[in-house]
């Protein structure tokens, strides 16, 4: 199972096309944060409650690719074409006690549409954050998922090239906000803007990684990791962990970001949420964001995708990193 390491009365603003025309990307974001300072700030917004469940879900998957969204922000996916069984934690990506599922499968790369054996299952259950090894707090199949299939048990849409479904669920303990949850809706603005914007961003992302600006990588991390603690009720040890994990990355040796190309602009959130992702067919970059980079890490070259986001927060006009 892989748990994510790496969200009072306003008044309500809706930005017009030509508002966002003009807005700016916030270089300045969460400025007050720093290298030193982040792990401390963070711990301030964590809350804890007698009853902190953990949600996870797991999927079963056979004779296909897949990605797998929460309230349409992708939890995981896989295109290297193998049958398997895995689980993530899905905290950080509920917005509230009713949720969305959303399925995406597509055939493996030796076939050109998805088989009659293709096979897809997801449930998603809970354990109690303050008693991990209690069997008795544990909830299975909160709620479940099957990809349809028709009276002779075969998978019901065999034949084409892609296939999406969603589905609401309900949990009962979701005490918390996510940050993004209010963000203003961007999908129908300009997209050679919006795509702009993205590129600015992820220069900006790139160089301070390269540079080793550790208090600009705190600033622009900020937000995600905070949403990724109180979601899951972290401890000091776990944000610290999130935190080297994050600035192993800027700290490797040979640290190289691949081209920004070959992309296309995703929106996510219901279009609260906006990046570019890789059109690239290669296993290692199909699905991920365009935001890739490769360093020597024990000896051996390794890969990494840095995931990061732009939005407009409810009551701004600034686009901010996420």
């Amino acid at each position: 199972m892989k748990r994510s390491i790496l969200s009072l009365v306003i008044l309500f603003t809706t930005l017009s096309c030509s508002q966002i025309s003009n807005s700016q990307l916030n270089t300045k974001q969460d400025s007050e944060i720093n290298s030193k300072n982040i792990i401390e700030k963070i711990l301030q917004n964590i809350r804890h409650y007698p009853k902190e469940s953990k949600y996870v879900i797991s999927h079963t998957n056979g004779m296909c690719n897949f990605e797998i969204f929460i309230n349409d922000v992708k939890v995981t996916k896989s295109f290297n074409n193998e049958s398997f069984s895995s689980g993530n934690e899905i905290n950080p990506y509920l917005t509230g006690n009713t949720n969305t599922l959303k399925v995406v499968l597509y055939p493996r790369e030796d076939l050109e549409k998805l088989d009659g054996q293709t096979e897809f299952d997801v449930k998603v259950e809970s354990y109690e954050n303050t008693e991990r090894l209690s069997a008795e707090k544990q909830q299975n199949d909160l709620f479940v998922y099957n990809a349809p299939k028709d009276k002779d048990n075969l998978f019901k849409d065999a034949g084409k090239g892609r296939f999406e479904e969603t589905k609401t669920f309900k949990l009962s303990n979701v005490p918390y906000t996510i940050s993004w949850k209010d963000s203003q809706d961007l999908k129908n603005f300009d997209k050679k803007i919006l795509e702009a914007k993205i590129l600015e961003a992820y220069k900006m992302i790139q160089e301070a990684f390269k540079a080793k600006d550790m208090d600009k990588i705190a600033q622009f991390s900020y937000r995600k990791m905070k949403d990724q603690a109180v979601s899951q009720y972290f401890d000091k040890d776990e944000v610290q962990e999130g935190w080297d994990e994050l600035t192993s990355i800027a700290k490797a040796e040979s640290l190289e970001f691949m081209p920004l190309e070959h992309y296309e602009l995703v929106f996510y959130g219901d279009g609260k949420l906006v990046g570019l992702k890789s059109t690239k067919k290669d296993k290692g970059f199909r699905g991920a964001s365009a935001l890739l980079c490769k360093f020597k890490k024990g000896g051996s070259l390794t890969g990494a995708e840095l995931d990061y986001l732009l939005h407009i927060p409810k009551g701004k006009t600034e686009f901010e990193i996420y």
